[in-house]
């Protein structure tokens, strides 16, 4: 019995690079990253091949040397990084190719569609890539999943009063008053890192000058039904309730994100840390400055800080895709299994696809961003061509053509 089970995993794991190539069609490849001993590696892998072939990339302090910010996407800085993770896989890939691929160690911190190659074009308008979670389970390819619903949260009251924050809130709660969302305790928040607060950025506890504008722009579009909260209406509870929707659904975030210092303990287990860092990041929804003054909401209210924990236990099954117009969304702790924070967080309550933030974004390019982005979606563009078509247009443009403000946006499927 138990040799009968070893041969059926041999067998198994024999089998999967010849179920990966034959899920992959012409014109398409898939890339592994992999991190070994101190060496990065990278599985490649196309339709008809017998088994994927292996190239050996760079050393782990090479990819750690590269500055892992909006300097990478420079020219100089750009081509280093192209040389180590691109340039020695491209004699096995094809231009226009769509290459999937799965990032491992600092590579999740990279946008690889953001860099050039040396002759300086960027390699997005070379190859489509796909950031997955694996490779076994390819994303729809011909066109997303279908949505009748988009849920937008933007334009919060940090400072909302409590009775109106409980005006918006009160159905969320029972009658003797006691909440249907039990909040989570979080980490103490001393340390408490909104983001890097430059001129203009969606960092800090600051009211958002375009987010409102940009759900109203969202709304208008009016091509599907819209269910717009702002003010002091875009609550904790409220978010919480409303992505159960029983339907297909995409949920739009314009907000501030936060992290709390948090260090792994000797002899703390995987599952231990994994519930600490769920308590150490999340989003700030209104209501949420008067938490981090130290004070306590009444009424039950919800604290306004919707942490990672809080997301991972929500119901997200029918939500296609998650946007979050917010700095640093896409960061967390590097695990053998992917990053730990808000990204895993949004993939266990169940959300398909996932659009992130690298860095602390501006504001009002953000916001541009955002409206190019929806604009090209509804005109009947995939999530991935929408994002592509208005990267590049930011890109072009005059006011906005520093990779600062178009190289932070990585989706993941």
């Amino acid at each position: 019995m138990i040799r009968s089970f070893r041969l059926q995993i041999l067998l198994l794991v024999a089998f999967v690079p010849l179920l990966c190539s034959a899920q992959l069609r012409r014109g398409e490849a898939t890339v592994e990253y992999q991190l070994r001993e101190g060496v990065y590696y990278a599985s490649v892998n196309r339709a008809g091949w017998s088994a994927p072939k292996n190239v050996r990339l760079c050393s782990e302090r090479d990819i750690e040397a590269l500055p892992l910010n909006h300097t990478l996407y420079e020219l100089g800085p750009s081509k280093k990084a192209y040389s180590l993770i691109m340039a020695p896989l491209e004699s096995l890939l094809k231009k226009g190719d769509k290459i999937y691929y799965v990032p491992t160690g600092k590579i999740h911190f990279i946008n690889l569609d953001a860099l050039s190659d040396l002759k300086g074009g960027r390699l997005f308008e070379k190859y489509g890539f796909y950031r997955v979670s694996n490779t076994t389970d390819l994303p729809e390819r011909e066109k997303d999943a279908p949505y009748y619903s988009m849920i937008l949260f933007g334009g919060m009251d940090y400072y909302a009063s409590p009775e109106l924050l409980n005006h918006y809130a009160w159905y969320c709660h029972t009658e003797d008053s006691q909440p249907l969302y039990q909040d989570c305790q979080g980490l103490p928040l001393d340390g408490v890192y909104l983001g890097h607060m430059d001129d203009g950025t969606r960092a800090g506890i600051k009211t958002l000058v375009n987010s409102k504008d940009e759900i109203k722009f969202i709304y208008h579009t009016r091509k599907f039904i819209a269910r717009p909260h702002t003010g002091a209406e875009a609550c904790e509870e409220l978010f919480r309730s409303e992505t159960g929707l029983a339907g297909p659904y995409f949920l739009h975030i314009s907000t501030h994100s936060f992290n709390i210092d948090c260090n792994r303990l000797p002899g703390e287990s995987d599952a231990a840390y994994k519930q600490k860092l769920y308590k150490s990041c999340g989003l700030l929804f209104s209501g949420a400055g008067h938490t981090l003054d130290g004070e306590t909401l009444p009424y039950h209210l919800n604290d306004g800080l919707l942490y990672a924990e809080e997301i991972a236990a929500l119901d997200m099954e029918y939500c296609s895709m998650v946007v979050l117009g917010a700095c640093n969304t896409a960061l967390g702790v590097v695990t053998q299994d992917g990053i730990l924070g808000l990204q895993s967080a949004f993939k266990e309550a169940g959300a398909h696809t996932l659009l992130m933030t690298l860095w602390s974004v501006n504001d009002k390019a953000t916001s541009e961003f955002m409206k190019r982005f929806y604009t090209y979606l509804f005109d009947g563009r995939t999530k991935h061509e929408a994002l592509i078509r208005a990267r590049a247009d930011l890109m072009n443009s005059a006011d906005f053509s520093d990779p600062v403000y178009w190289a932070p946006f990585i989706m993941l499927d």
